[in-house]
C-alpha cells in the first residue's frame, strides 16, 4: 500500500469511517477515510469546495412562499430543521403537482412536503421493511448507511396522519424499481444510497423520467460523502449549474 494512501486512512479515521469499518466494508471505509482527510486538507489550505454555492434567496427570487414547518429534535438519519426550511420554501414556490422523495426513512421530510402541498402526491420509496444486507440481491451497485437502515420505521412520521392519503409509498430497491410507478413528478428530493453508483442511476432515471424538466434536490453534498460530490461533479461537467445551497448541505438544480 503506497504510503500516502496509509497517511490518509490513519488522518481520516472518523465516526463515519468507522461506521463502514464496523460493517465490514473496506471499500467505503477507504473512501470515507480519503473525504475526511481531503476535508481536513481543504480547511487548512482554503481549498474551495467543489461545488460552488448558491444563497435561498437567490434561488427563489421575488417569490415568497409561506411554509408550515414543524421543528422537531433532532433524530439522527432525518433532515435538520434549518435544511428542512430551504427544502419546503423551494417545493412551495415551484408548487409541483408530484413529487419523488428517494429515501423515505423515518418520514419526516415526506410529511412535511406533503403537509405544505395540500393538493399535490408525494411518491416515497424506500427499501423493503424486510431488507437485510446479508441477503441483498443487488450486487451490482453498492449501498451505504446500513446503521440507519437497521433503524428505520419507514413513514412512521406520516402514518395515521391527516396528510397521509396524499402519500403514496413504496417499497423497492431503486436499482431494480421501475419509476414510472411515481407517476409524472416534476420536484425530486434524493436522499437514498449516497454511494457514487446509486447517486448516479437514481439521478438518472429521474431525468429520465421527467424527461429533463424538473427541480432536483441532493441531501449530503459534503465531504462525507464523496459519492455524491463525485457525480454531482460529472453532472456540472456536462454544463447542468448544479449548485449547494449556502449553509446548507443540498444541492440544487432547476433544469428549465
Amino acid at each position: 500500500m503506497k504510503t500516502k494512501t496509509i497517511l490518509e486512512l490513519l488522518l481520516g479515521f472518523n465516526a463515519i469511517s468507522l461506521i463502514h469499518l464496523m460493517h465490514l466494508n473496506p471499500r467505503l471505509y477507504v473512501a470515507a477515510c480519503k473525504s475526511a482527510f481531503s476535508a481536513s486538507r481543504r480547511a487548512t489550505t482554503k481549498e474551495a469546495f467543489p461545488i460552488p454555492g448558491i444563497g435561498l434567496g437567490e434561488i427563489l427570487a421575488d417569490r415568497k412562499p409561506k411554509i408550515q414547518l414543524s421543528v422537531t429534535q433532532y433524530e439522527d438519519g432525518m433532515l435538520p430543521s434549518d435544511q428542512a426550511m430551504a427544502l419546503l420554501s423551494i417545493l412551495v414556490a415551484e408548487a409541483p403537482r408530484e413529487v419523488l422523495e428517494i429515501g423515505t426513512f423515518m418520514g419526516h421530510t415526506t410529511r412535511q412536503m406533503a403537509e405544505n402541498l395540500t393538493t399535490a402526491t408525494v411518491h416515497t420509496v424506500d427499501l423493503p421493511e424486510n431488507f437485510s444486507p446479508e441477503n441483498d440481491p443487488e450486487t451490482n451497485l453498492p449501498k451505504d448507511d446500513f446503521h440507519l437502515i437497521a433503524s428505520r420505521t419507514v413513514g412512521r412520521e406520516f402514518k395515521g396522519n391527516s396528510c397521509e392519503n396524499r402519500i403514496k409509498q413504496h417499497f423497492a430497491d431503486t436499482a431494480k424499481w421501475d419509476f414510472r410507478e411515481a407517476g409524472q413528478p416534476t420536484f425530486f428530493f434524493i436522499d437514498g444510497a449516497h454511494t457514487y453508483e446509486y447517486c448516479k442511476s437514481d439521478s438518472e432515471k429521474c431525468f429520465e423520467l421527467c424527461q429533463g424538466r424538473g427541480v432536483f434536490l441532493w441531501h449530503d453534498c459534503d465531504e462525507g460523502h464523496p459519492g455524491v460530490i463525485r457525480f454531482i461533479s460529472e453532472w456540472r461537467e456536462l454544463g447542468r449549474d448544479i449548485r449547494r445551497i449556502s449553509g446548507t448541505a443540498i444541492a440544487y438544480w432547476k433544469s428549465v
